[in-house]
């Protein structure tokens, strides 16, 4: 790999820790304290009087900003037919709708983000089931079913005592997830099916 693509696949990788960074700042700063237990990422993004607010909005757009050029990396390298199309569009398209979530119109901005979010990652993992990658694909299962378990608790209601758990571990689940599929791309065979 030369080394431009390192530093580049190196920028996305801080690109996410600075905004998780920026998250936590957002949560120490917040006015009233920030309750884990309670509190969701969201809780950041909505006040607006709050001086917390910008830090968080900053924090959301450079982590939605890396992981669409995470996405970008992975469909160029995915060889599976449809597959590039369909992780670039679903991908990129997850993070601006997730980076809409600012806006009044959070909960539409967010049930489209999942949506979006859950084509891409079903794209991934069958690429990585053509090139049996194993390890990648159950990592990539899990990730799915944090993402399935967060939405049903979201939707039904019930169980929702775990929901700020479960919203902040599938952001960080699925940020290393991708993260690391984005670094290892090289060595990797997405959606090529390799001969028996």
């Amino acid at each position: 790999m030369r080394p431009i693509q390192v530093s580049i696949r190196l920028l996305s990788t801080v690109g996410v820790l600075v905004g998780f960074l920026c998250f936590g700042v957002a949560a120490a700063m917040h006015p009233g304290g920030y309750d884990l237990n309670r509190d969701y990422l969201s809780t950041l993004l909505r006040d607006a009087s709050a001086p917390s607010r910008i830090t968080a909005v900053v924090g959301m757009f450079v982590f939605c900003v890396s992981i669409a050029l995470v996405f970008e990396r992975l469909a160029r390298s995915t060889e599976s037919t449809g597959g590039p199309k369909v992780i670039r569009v679903a991908g990129i398209g997850s993070t601006v709708y997730a980076a809409l979530a600012v806006t009044p119109l959070h909960d539409l901005m967010v049930m489209i983000s999942v949506v979006f979010f859950a084509i891409a990652v079903l794209a991934l993992l069958r690429a990585l089931y053509l090139g049996r990658e194993v390890g990648f694909l159950a990592a990539g299962f899990a990730c799915f079913a944090l993402l399935v378990a967060s939405t049903t608790i979201y939707y039904s209601q019930h169980f929702v005592v775990v929901l700020p758990w479960a919203q902040r571990i599938l952001f960080v689940v699925c940020a290393v997830w991708l993260v690391c599929l984005d670094l290892h791309v090289p060595g990797l065979r997405l959606g090529r099916i390799e001969p028996a």
